[in-house]
């Protein structure tokens, strides 16, 4: 009976968590339609003046910007990445106004473990692998898809990165900090947690639920 119950009570977690996600889902893709339609229409007949300034006499220093490290937005569950959606943006715009932040397109139902992986490769190029324990203990490929060039292929402990992970997104990038802690990772001996120069999460599940361990989180 106290089985059936806890089962009842599992089931009914799941349910109220996709209906949200389902809701929050169809929220952030009416915004952003909406916000791509009003943008379009306001550069369509609102064009700004530009009024040049020439300053004479003075000295400007400027930082190059690849310098500075790039800054990796995570998407949630039922999210997306930049160009799955044509021009939708599920950083409202973001990675448009600066080249070096990078919001990659990950799987939206896909585990913590298998995106934190790709979000490796995608960063620093190559073919997806899961790897082989966890691919057959969880009956899926081994291997994903292949970044022929990565978006961010220095990538190490000198050129660390900044992270931002909304909701899942976050635990997301915790568990590729421990992948990247452990060694995880073929061919890339010299990884280690430093690799990460921060990580903010945006309403991120931690340890505020028993999701985040249904989801993959350790």
């Amino acid at each position: 009976m106290i089985r059936w119950w806890i089962f009842m009570l599992q089931l009914t977690e799941l349910f109220v968590t996709s209906v949200v996600h389902l809701l929050y889902g169809f929220y952030i893709f009416s915004t952003a339609v909406a916000g791509d339609l009003s943008q379009a229409w306001s550069e369509g007949f609102f064009k700004p003046a530009v009024k040049e300034e020439v300053t004479r006499g003075t000295t400007t220093t400027t930082t190059n910007a690849d310098d500075l490290p790039p800054i990796v937005l995570i998407h949630g569950i039922f999210g997306f990445g930049k160009g799955r959606l044509g021009g939708l943006s599920y950083f409202a715009g973001a990675e448009k106004k600066d080249e070096r932040v990078l919001v990659p397109d990950l799987g939206s139902l896909t585990s913590i473990f298998d995106r934190a992986r790709e979000l490796f490769y995608y960063l620093k190029g190559g073919q997806v692998d899961y790897g082989e324990e966890h691919s057959k203990a969880c009956g899926h490929s081994q291997f994903g898809h292949i970044y022929k060039e990565g978006h961010y292929p220095k990538w190490d402990e000198d050129h660390p990165i900044h992270f931002v992970g909304h909701s899942a997104g976050a635990q997301v990038v915790r568990v590729l900090q421990q992948m990247l802690a452990d060694k995880a990772f073929k061919d890339y001996e010299n990884t280690s947690e430093n690799w990460v120069l921060s990580i903010t999460s945006l309403s991120g599940a931690f340890n505020g639920t028993t999701r985040t361990y249904l989801d993959g989180m350790q």
